[in-house]
C-alpha cells in the first residue's frame, strides 16, 4: 500500500561490517582447514618412503645373514659304539698292508735251471691262485676246500685230504667258525722266491718258497678302550711249494705241489684252533696278552720275515 512517507532501512542493514580480531586459536583452526589436504598427502607420502627404504634394508639384512650363514657343525660321533663301523687296523702295522689279493706280488719269471721263463710264470701263477684260494676265497674261509684241491697234482691233493679231515691245515689253510662275525677285508703282505732244485730221486724241481703275513679283522664289540690290534687274528706262514719238470714223473704227478708249511698265529682263540677254526681271542683289561699296545712287539708280530715262536702258536 502507498503512503507519502519515505522507505527506512532497518538500522542493522545500514552499519558498515567492523573488522573482528581472530584469537590464536581460531588462527589455527583455520589455516589447519585450508591446508589439511596437503599436509595430510605429505605425511602419507612421507610415511610410503620410510616404508620402502625400511623393507629394502630389511632385506638386504636377509639376504646378507643367508649369505654369510655357516651351515650348523654336525654333532661328533661317538667312537667305539654299537654297530658302528671301524677301522680294526688302525695304529698297527696292517694299516699299511695292501688289501686281499693285492698284497701277493710275484717276482719277474726268468728262465731256471732246466725250467723255461714260461714254465717258471706258470708256476708262480699257480701258487699265487693257491694261496688265494687257501687264505682268502670264502669257499675254503667257510669249509669248501675243492677249489683249492683243484689246483694241485693228482697225487698232490691225496696227501693233503687227511688233514682238512683232522683239522691240522690251519698252517696253510684257514676256516672260519661260522658264528664268527669276521670281516670279508684281509690284509696281506709278504714275499716270493723260487729257485731250481733237484730231490733225494733225482727230480728235478723248481722251488716256490712264499712268506706272508695274513690279518684277519673281526667285527665284534670289545668295549670303548680298546688297543690297537685287539680287533685282529694275524697268522704268519713259511710254505714250499715245488713243480717237478714234466719229464721226470708220472702224468699224475704232474703239477703243483705242497711240500711243506709252517705258521704261528697271534691273538687267536687256541680253543677253536683245535678244532680248525680262526676265531678272536676276546680282549679285556688287564688280561695282559701280548700285543694289546704299541710296542715295537707289535711290530715283530706283523712282519712276515719273522721266524715263527712258539710262544706266539697255540
Amino acid at each position: 500500500m502507498a503512503t507519502g512517507e519515505p522507505v527506512r532501512l532497518p538500522s542493522w542493514m545500514r552499519e558498515l561490517d567492523t573488522p573482528q580480531e581472530l584469537t590464536p586459536a581460531e588462527r589455527r583452526r583455520l589455516n589447519w582447514a585450508r591446508h589439511r589436504g596437503k599436509v595430510l598427502v605429505g605425511l602419507v607420502a612421507v610415511m610410503a618412503l620410510a616404508l620402502v627404504v625400511l623393507l629394502g634394508l630389511g632385506g638386504h639384512a636377509l639376504v646378507e645373514s643367508v649369505r654369510t650363514a655357516t651351515p650348523p657343525s654336525p654333532s661328533p660321533v661317538p667312537t667305539s659304539t654299537i654297530g658302528e663301523p671301524q677301522d680294526h687296523f688302525a695304529d698297527t702295522p696292517a694299516a699299511d698292508f695292501p688289501v686281499g689279493a693285492k698284497g701277493i706280488v710275484l717276482p719277474p719269471a726268468r728262465a731256471t735251471g732246466p725250467f723255461t721263463a714260461g714254465q717258471v710264470r706258470s708256476t708262480l701263477e699257480g701258487v699265487r691262485r693257491a694261496l688265494i684260494e687257501a687264505r682268502l676265497e670264502t669257499a675254503m674261509l667257510v669249509g669248501d676246500n675243492e677249489p683249492f684241491l683243484a689246483l694241485l697234482a693228482k697225487d698232490a691233493r691225496a696227501g693233503l685230504l687227511p688233514q682238512f679231515a683232522d683239522s691240522t691245515f690251519l698252517s696253510y689253510a684257514t676256516r672260519m667258525d661260522s658264528r664268527t662275525d669276521w670281516e670279508r677285508e684281509v690284509r696281506v703282505s709278504g714275499t716270493i722266491t723260487y729257485r731250481a732244485t733237484e730231490d733225494a730221486d733225482g727230480v728235478r724241481t723248481l722251488e716256490v718258497t712264499t712268506r706272508f703275513a695274513w690279518v684277519y679283522a673281526f667285527d665284534i664289540y670289545l668295549g670303548k678302550a680298546v688297543p690297537p690290534g685287539a680287533h685282529l687274528v694275524v697268522i704268519r706262514d713259511t710254505q714250499v711249494w715245488a713243480l717237478p719238470h714234466p719229464d721226470d714223473v708220472r702224468a699224475s704227478a704232474r703239477g703243483l705241489w705242497l711240500d711243506s708249511a709252517e705258521a704261528s698265529s697271534w691273538n687267536a682263540d687256541c680253543s677253536k684252533i683245535k678244532d680248525g677254526f680262526i676265531d678272536l681271542k676276546r680282549w679285556f683289561p688287564g688280561n695282559g696278552r701280548r700285543g694289546s699296545d704299541t710296542s715295537p712287539g707289535l711290530e715283530e708280530i706283523f712282519d712276515p720275515e719273522r721266524p715263527s715262536r712258539a710262544t706266539e702258536s697255540c
